[in-house]
């Protein structure tokens, strides 16, 4: 096992030892306590089966915020090369935040626009992707809740790249459950896995001018290389997260929706988790 694997999962392992009293005091001689959430809704996937683990009110609809844009990402991998320019138009810059600040009429790898999208949320790149896929959003948001209905989705309903609010006409919502589906089949792409393993990086346009990206994912510095995924919040979803958990070469997938304590549910979620799968 390389020395960096070792390293991160001994520090993961540190969590759990660390946050054991949130569980059973005897964990291994019975059944594991369910933990303690905040999110009204939560699930937990055996990635490689798909078999739920654990699950709170894991069907409710409810705003998916910025996790959106894992779909968003998907339909991209599939459809555009990642060193592909796009020319970001003017109206893909002046999306509400977060937005990573590209310049209008500047063209972008798809790579780098995926960069901004998955690690730093920003909506301007959604748009732009968007953009260069479909031609608009409304358009985009068709392919999205096609491929939602391909991957089992029956709770889901996109109407943009992004995550934010729209209209009462044209609401979207989806599920913990079905985020976890989503996710189960994101992960498989290993261009995908690698930008949400990202930290801090620069991204630069056709205009030179150098764009810091740092992730929302806080967990990418609490357990290095272990929790990998994609955050979301507004006022209406609250926070929202769908990720995996790579400890022990085991993978968990898990989401959760409208939480006022994400960092807290992540933990306990993953932690759970990964000691639900080592009692197999």
């Amino acid at each position: 096992m390389p020395a960096r694997k070792k390293l991160t999962q001994g520090v993961f392992w540190l969590l759990v030892m660390g946050n054991f009293f949130l569980f059973s005091q005897d964990t291994w001689a019975r059944p594991v306590r369910r933990p303690l959430l905040n999110a009204a809704s939560a699930v937990i996937v055996d990635s490689d089966r798909g078999v739920v683990l654990f699950s709170k009110n894991p069907t409710l609809r409810l705003p998916p915020a910025s996790t959106t844009k894992m779909m968003t990402a998907v339909i991209v991998m599939e459809r555009l090369p990642l060193y592909k320019k796009v020319v970001v138009s003017l109206r893909a810059t002046q999306v509400a935040p977060s937005k990573a600040g590209l310049t209008p009429n500047a063209a972008y790898t798809v790579k780098d626009l995926l960069v901004a999208l998955l690690v730093s949320s920003s909506n301007d790149a959604a748009v732009a992707l968007a953009e260069a896929v479909a031609g608009d959003e409304a358009r985009f948001a068709v392919l999205m809740n096609a491929k939602a209905k391909t991957l089992g989705m029956e709770d889901t309903l996109f109407a943009n790249a992004t995550g934010l609010p729209t209209k009462p006409k044209r609401k979207q919502y989806s599920t913990a459950y079905d985020l976890t589906r989503l996710m189960r089949a994101a992960a498989k792409d290993r261009r995908i896995d690698e930008i949400l393993g990202i930290t801090t990086t620069v991204i630069r346009g056709s205009d030179g001018r150098a764009i810091f990206i740092k992730s929302h994912n806080k967990m990418l510095w609490r357990a290095p290389g272990l929790v990998k995924g994609k955050t979301g919040w507004t006022f209406a979803s609250k926070h929202t997260f769908v990720g995996t958990n790579y400890s022990a070469d085991k993978r968990i997938v898990f989401a959760l929706l409208s939480s006022k304590e994400p960092w807290t549910d992540i933990r306990r979620l993953a932690i759970f988790g990964l000691l639900l799968t080592n009692r197999k």
